[in-house]
């Protein structure tokens, strides 16, 4: 009879665990959809103010461009004013630095290319890291960059050509890019080392006296942009022997890859981002994501990028840091491999 009594009856401690068990699952399922309506305050009250967008770079350039096009959107679905500041200076270390160290709320943005985690390894002192001290909200576009050559200057028909001339000629082959420590001149020094050839490095301040130069023979090649290259290719006052990143550009159809034409290494591709503070709300980084991507998919804005070379992508904000993060390293090596320093 007792064995029967304890099996069929519960004892106090299992009615007490039982009671413990059923509070802590409404508990969970209360936390569960306070945090549920967090995420959606979060998003629904963003923005509530005037959204700064920091451009480290002038005004008139394609960064500059595509984060007008962003604001112009933006503030037609936020209804609220999306502004761009452009905060030149220090290779885009100025602006970044002034978004780094913004309030974490989402009203400050950078949108900003490639340098962004090239600029740390060039200085001794950075002042911020790209990969702890922002939040990637969205990868924006790409873009390739040319190796051209003059065609009165250089006989090479072709890379392989190009190279075999360089190699007879140590060290008296110069290249341009538009600055010291850009992505152009380094990009350079990837081909030096892939090809094993050793051309000097001529550094402009911008493109367009670097173009200027070429055109006039005074440097026999230069990385430059698919849009600075194409009209002059297309006259044959330039020669396109290879473009940068893993696949050919839709501006220059015809002209192949370095991969194609047998050198590795340069595949990676120029980008435009856009990032916030580091601690910026979760919910707030997906809500900005989702909606630049909206605006990156209009086909006005997608045609308007396309004639300035930039092909647009968008991105979730997890692929973007993963990018950040991989080209962080795989410059800051080039950097150290090559010493290049602007300090």
């Amino acid at each position: 009879m007792q064995a029967d009594r304890r099996s069929g009856e519960r004892s106090p401690r299992r009615r007490t665990l039982g009671r413990l068990g059923a509070g802590l699952l409404a508990w969970s399922g209360l936390a569960a959809g306070m945090l549920g309506a967090g995420v959606a305050h979060a998003q629904a009250d963003f923005p509530a103010r005037t959204v700064r967008m920091v451009v480290p770079f002038p005004a008139g350039g394609a960064t500059d461009v595509l984060a007008r096009a962003l604001a112009e959107g933006l503030g037609k679905q936020w209804k609220r004013p999306v502004v761009v500041e452009n905060r030149p200076g220090a290779s885009g270390m100025l602006g970044a630095e002034v978004v780094a160290r913004a309030e974490a709320d989402g009203h400050t943005a950078l949108l900003t290319i490639t340098p962004l985690v090239q600029a740390p390894s060039l200085y001794a002192r950075a002042p911020y890291d790209p990969v702890k001290d922002f939040a990637a909200v969205s990868e924006l576009g790409t873009t390739n960059l040319v190796f051209a050559v003059n065609t009165s200057a250089v006989p090479a028909t072709n890379l392989k050509d190009f190279i075999a001339l360089v190699r007879t000629k140590p060290r008296q082959f110069s290249y341009g890019s538009f600055g010291a420590g850009s992505s152009g001149h380094l990009y350079g020094e990837v081909f030096n080392d892939a090809a094993k050839i050793d051309m000097l490095h001529v550094s402009y301040k911008g493109e367009a006296p670097e173009l200027n130069d070429l055109l006039g023979g005074q440097v026999p090649a230069a990385v430059i942009s698919v849009m600075g290259a194409k009209p002059h290719v297309a006259t044959g006052r330039l020669r396109a022997l290879a473009v940068t990143g893993p696949a050919r550009a839709p501006q220059l159809p015809d002209v192949p890859t370095f991969r194609e034409a047998g050198i590795e290494g340069m595949d990676a591709m120029g980008w435009f981002g856009l990032l916030l503070p580091a601690a910026t709300p979760r919910p707030i980084v997906e809500k900005f994501s989702a909606d630049v991507n909206r605006v990156l998919a209009q086909p006005d804005v997608r045609k308007r990028m396309s004639e300035l070379g930039v092909i647009l992508t968008g991105s979730t904000p997890d692929a973007f840091a993963q990018t950040v993060q991989a080209d962080y390293v795989r410059w800051g090596k080039v950097i150290r491999t090559r010493n290049i320093r602007l300090d």
